[in-house]
C-alpha cells in the first residue's frame, strides 16, 4: 500500500507529526492498541539534545564581597573602614588600619606624639611628650627620673637635672648607709660594712668561695674567715678559732665559746642545712684558714665538738629523736631559727635530759663523711672544745 503524505509542524521546541487520519501501514496500526501514535518521552528518545540545559555542565553564579578600602563597609582583612573619615591622623587609616599607638602616626586628639619605636629615653614615650616625672629618663635632656622626684634617698631632685642622696656621692647617709668610700676596702658597693659573707655575696654574686676578710664589729677590726659561696645560695660565714694556749683558761664550754666568738662580732657556729653542716665539716677538717685564738691546729673534726644549740628549758631534752628543730623542738638554736645536726638518732637515750642545762651544748663526734658519729649531754657545763667554728649567723637556708 502507498503511504499518505504527512505533514510536519516544525516548532521552537522540535518537530511534530500530526495524524492523519488514514492507516499506513499495518506495522503502524500495531504500534499503538488505542490507535494513537508514539509521542517520544524524552529527548534522548529522539536524539534531540535541545530541550533543557545540562545542569552538570552549566555553572552556576556566585557573589563574593570584595574589600574596597574606604567604602565604608569593613570586609576582607580591613580592620576598620570609616568611608571618607579615614585618613592618617583619624581612627581609621587610609589603609583601613586601627590607628595605634606605635605605628608612626599621630592619632588627632588621643595622641601627643608617635615616633614608632619602644624607646622610652627618646621624646616621646607611650605617644606622650616626655616630661619630668613620667618616670624615663630623657637622654641628653635628664640626669634622672624616679617619677616621684623629692630629693630623698635613691631618688631624683624636682627638675630631673641631679640623683639625690644615693650610693656612691661619698657622703655617708646614716640611715641608708655604713660608708660611702670607693677607697675603703671594708666599704663595699652596696655602701654596707663587709660584716659577712652574705652581704660580700649580695654585692658581688660572683665573690668566689675562698679566704675572704670581713668586719663584723668595725671598720677598723678586719677578720680572715672562709666564706662558702655556693652553699643554699651562698653567703655562709666560717672562722676558725683554736684557744689551746697557755693564755687561755682551760676548759673552753660552749658559755666560754659565744663569748670568744664575741670578741670577733661573731658567735658559736650553727649549722643550718645539710649542705651547711656538709660545707662546715670540710672547713673544720681542711687546710684553708688559719685559726684565731692564739693556737695553730689548722683542721680537725674537733672544731666541731660544740655548736650553739641548747636546752630550750632545763632538764627537758628529746631522747631518742632526731636531732633537727622540726624533731626535737626541746633544744633550739641561739637565735631559736633553723638549725640541723642529723635526720638520723644515734641514741636511744640521747640527749639526755639530766644533761640538759640552760646555756650547755652537748658534746659531738664526727664520721669522716661528715656525719655525726654520736652526741652526748655533759653534766654539768655541757661539752667543751680547745677549737671551734663562729659565723655572723645573718644567712639561713
Amino acid at each position: 500500500m502507498q503511504r499518505a503524505p504527512l505533514l510536519v509542524l516544525c516548532l521552537m521546541s522540535g518537530c511534530i507529526t500530526p495524524l492523519t487520519g488514514a492507516t499506513t501501514d499495518t506495522d503502524d496500526a500495531e504500534s499503538s492498541s488505542s490507535g494513537a501514535p508514539d509521542v517520544p518521552t524524552s529527548s534522548s528518545d529522539t536524539g534531540d539534545t535541545s530541550t533543557g540545559p545540562d545542569e552538570t555542565t552549566t555553572p552556576v553564579p556566585t557573589t563574593t564581597d570584595a574589600a574596597v578600602c574606604g567604602d565604608g563597609v569593613v570586609a576582607g582583612d580591613e580592620q576598620c573602614d570609616d568611608g571618607p573619615g579615614n585618613a592618617d591622623d583619624a581612627a581609621c587609616l587610609t589603609s583601613c588600619r586601627a590607628n595605634v599607638c606605635g605605628d608612626g602616626l599621630v592619632l588627632a586628639g588621643a595622641e601627643a606624639c608617635d615616633d614608632g619605636n619602644d624607646d622610652d629615653r627618646d621624646g616621646c614615650v607611650a605617644c606622650a611628650v616626655a616630661t619630668c616625672g613620667d618616670g624615663h629618663v630623657q637622654t641628653g635632656v635628664e640626669v634622672c627620673d624616679a617619677g616621684t622626684n623629692d630629693g630623698s634617698y635613691d631618688g631624683c631632685i624636682s627638675d630631673c637635672s641631679a640623683l639625690g642622696p644615693h650610693c656612691g656621692d661619698s657622703i655617708v647617709d646614716p640611715d641608708h648607709e655604713d660608708c660611702d668610700d670607693d677607697d675603703d676596702p671594708s666599704c663595699l658597693d652596696t655602701c654596707k660594712l663587709a660584716r659577712s659573707c652574705l652581704l660580700i655575696h649580695e654585692s658581688d654574686a660572683g665573690a668566689p668561695t675562698g679566704v675572704h676578710t670581713i668586719y663584723p664589729s668595725a671598720a677598723d677590726a678586719p677578720v680572715t674567715v672562709w666564706c662558702d659561696m655556693t652553699s643554699d645560695g651562698g653567703g655562709y660565714t666560717f672562722l676558725k678559732v683554736d684557744v689551746d694556749n697557755d693564755q687561755n683558761n682551760l676548759p673552753y664550754p660552749a658559755a666560754n665559746a659565744e663569748a670568744k666568738c664575741a670578741e670577733f662580732g661573731m658567735r658559736l657556729w650553727i649549722p643550718r642545712s645539710p649542705a651547711h653542716l656538709q660545707s662546715g665539716y670540710a672547713v673544720a677538717t681542711g687546710e684553708n684558714v688559719f685559726p684565731q685564738g692564739g693556737g695553730d691546729n689548722t683542721a680537725g673534726s674537733d672544731y666541731l665538738r660544740i655548736l650553739g644549740i641548747y636546752p630550750a628549758e632545763e632538764e627537758v631534752s628529746c631522747p631518742g629523736a632526731a636531732l633537727t628543730a622540726e624533731t626535737c623542738p626541746e633544744w633550739q638554736a641561739r637565735d631559736g631559727e633553723a638549725w640541723y645536726i642529723t635526720a638520723t638518732p644515734t641514741s636511744p637515750t640521747e640527749p639526755d635530759p639530766d644533761g640538759a642545762c640552760l646555756g650547755c651544748s652537748m658534746s659531738y663526734v664526727w664520721n669522716g663523711d661528715g656525719s655525726v658519729k654520736s652526741y652526748k649531754s655533759v653534766l654539768p657545763n655541757g661539752g667543751n672544745s680547745f677549737r671551734f667554728l663562729c659565723d655572723t649567723g645573718d644567712k639561713l637556708p
